[in-house]
């Protein structure tokens, strides 16, 4: 590993997220009902622990991917972050996103857009993230969608 993809790992995995961290998006099950067991039930991306998050990292940076051999551009629009709940050891925060990607390739711009759900930890004097819930709004999902979309 390059020393890039080994300080890429430490700061994002290691230092935001707990090592049982989940990155979860479920998916619709109707106009109104999302999946709720990722363990059971189709989701649109799940990853159950901090290392499945950097094999997912990992295999985006690799240029092993012919479908990622050329990263698109993306932008990222965070919004109406909110604490939802505060204890001595956890907070609960909510907050809308909005993802605008450009596919080289395609000549093609797509858009993402939804919410997030993270549950965050007390640790010292920082935050980590233990749970990271991102609910899709769009009601089709083109062509393709990753980590770096969401």
């Amino acid at each position: 590993m390059s020393l890039e993809g080994y300080l890429l790992k430490e700061a994002v995995t290691e230092l935001l997220f707990e090592e049982d961290a989940t990155y979860y998006a479920p998916a619709w099950e109707g106009d109104d009902d999302l999946t709720s067991d990722p363990r059971k039930e189709i989701s649109l991306i799940f990853c159950g622990s901090r290392d499945r998050m950097w094999d997912r990292v990992w295999r985006i940076r690799s240029n092993l991917s012919s479908s990622l051999a050329r990263m698109p551009r993306t932008c990222h629009l965070v919004t109406n972050i909110r604490l939802s709940e505060i204890s001595d050891s956890a907070l609960k925060v909510t907050a809308n996103f909005r993802t605008d990607t450009f596919k080289h390739e395609e000549k093609d711009s797509t858009s993402f857009f939804g919410r997030y759900l993270y549950d965050l930890k007390r640790v010292g004097d920082t935050l980590t993230i233990q749970n990271k819930k991102i609910i899709v709004y769009n009601d089709i999902i083109p062509r393709q969608m990753d980590i770096f979309n969401i």
